[in-house]
């Protein structure tokens, strides 16, 4: 099952790695090894999809984005001379998913699919959903249940050079180090704009490679089930939550403010969009793999027993404004202010971690170059760039320059959609919201790309 969702929404072989803390700027873990961050990773992908899903009522979505990290760097020993070396190489990831809905009443507005492709009526929508439309957040539009498949795989990839004798070398790339696959298997019902819910499981595994290099997709050294629920309510409420068997992992709420507002009365379409987000996230358990221990170093160790480790939340608040002008300019904002529930003693200097207020903050701008068409035709071509700054206790732990626990970035994406296909590139360095999906890619150059198929 696994590899059908793999392959079926893109998710190719990618390849992955195993710590080694000999030197400081070559790779250990963080968020790597962490299923919990991983799990909230692989669930904002989910999220982000299904968002443009609703925005663009698609009833099937086939999603696959790529990912790659150069000069990552690995520390390994030489099997002739036994010297410890470090070896750069390319971290791949590889995300994948289908979605398919099917309307049980009625269906979106626009079914007629000629309208539907040439993006009729999709500025009136806009408004009815910021509730300034002629009937705001009370005029019900479908049923729709649909099913989504996810996969999200780490890796890494090294090329290697064979000879063939007389008929010379060939470069191959060789797949290296243990491989991470996080998958979710979720259903989905919305009646929009009442409510819309996703339930679900995620998969998190981890392969380890065989004595011989090979490896067994069947044979997970480490694997862990989650179970989660993400709903929205009246389209301004949203909340959601993540367990395992037997506890609360994850919990978040958030308002949509316009949505909340506009129920009541009219807002101009060109007030930004605000979103506030409350989070509660068990991320430090006193793990080998966290640059921090929970309330006190005393005692502990990467080989201490599970039932003596500590657990400690971060608890976050957010807030995020986007504003489309005249179809043209895309601009968004965010700010998330954090507080871990524990005190925590970094790894590295045995002493208490003085968290900063601010977690996060990004700003970027897009502009639009087919403009007004976007919304006769549904087709956008939209340059985009944007600067950010992230705090996180793993963050001197795998910088290569400097010592603090934040670091400052951007990106640069170009994007193309329309009705059924679309595409976009991406490169980053530092840049926040990469660097919480995986801080080990601090310091690190990032492109990624991205293809999607829908209707």
């Amino acid at each position: 099952m696994k590899r059908f969702v793999l392959f079926t929404a893109l998710a190719g072989i990618a390849l992955l790695l195993a710590p080694v803390p000999a030197f400081p700027v070559a790779y250990e873990a963080s968020t790597l090894h962490n299923a919990v961050a991983r799990s909230e990773t692989v669930q904002d992908l989910f999220f982000e999809r299904w968002d443009k899903i609703q925005e663009k009522e698609l009833y099937f979505d086939w999603y696959g984005k790529l990912n790659w990290v150069n000069d990552f760097k690995i520390n390994t020993v030489n099997a002739g001379s036994g010297a410890k070396e470090t070896v750069p190489m390319t971290l791949v990831r590889a995300y994948g998913s289908l979605t398919l809905n099917y309307p049980i009443l009625g269906g979106y507005e626009g079914k007629d699919m000629s309208e539907r492709l040439s993006g009729k009526a999709k500025k009136e929508k806009e408004d009815e959903e910021k509730g300034s439309g002629p009937m705001g957040l009370w005029k019900p539009n479908n049923l729709i249940v649909g099913l989504t498949m996810t996969g999200f795989h780490y890796g890494l990839t090294r090329k290697a050079e064979i000879d063939r004798g007389a008929a010379g070398n060939e470069s191959v790339t060789d797949y290296k180090y243990a491989q991470f696959f996080d998958d979710i298997f979720a259903a989905s019902l919305l009646y929009r704009p009442y409510f819309f819910i996703h339930a679900g499981v995620i998969i998190n595994n981890q392969i380890e490679p065989n004595d011989d290099g090979t490896m067994d997709y069947t044979n997970s050294t480490d694997h862990s089930l989650r179970y989660f629920v993400a709903s929205n309510l009246l389209s301004f409420l949203n909340l959601n939550a993540t367990t395992t068997k037997d506890k609360l992992e994850a919990i978040a709420v958030g308002v949509k403010v316009n949505s909340l507002v506009g129920s009541f009365v009219k807002i101009s379409p060109y007030v930004p969009v605000f979103t506030v987000t409350f989070k509660r996230l068990n991320l430090y358990n006193d793990e080998p793999f966290d640059a921090v221990w929970v309330k006190s170093a005393a005692g502990k160790s990467s080989v201490m027993d599970d039932s003596l480790k500590e657990q400690a939340a971060l608890d976050t608040l957010s807030f995020l404004l986007t504003e489309n002008l005249f179809g043209h300019i895309f601009l968004s904002g965010y700010v998330e202010l954090q507080r871990p529930t524990e005190k925590l003693i970094s790894k590295r200097t045995n002493e208490e971690v003085a968290f900063a207020l601010m977690r996060e903050w990004y700003a970027s701008i897009g502009y639009n170059f087919l403009g007004k068409r976007a919304d006769r035709e549904g087709r956008d071509l939209i340059l985009a760039v944007g600067v950010s700054s992230l705090w996180d206790v793993a963050i001197p732990v795998h910088r290569e320059r400097g010592s603090g626990y934040d670091l400052m970035g951007g990106f640069a994406s170009l994007n193309f959609s329309s009705p059924v296909v679309g595409a976009e590139i991406k490169g980053a360095y530092n840049y926040a919201p990469e660097l919480r999906k995986l801080v080990e890619i601090a310091d690190k150059f990032m492109i990624e790309g991205s293809f999607y198929v829908s209707f």
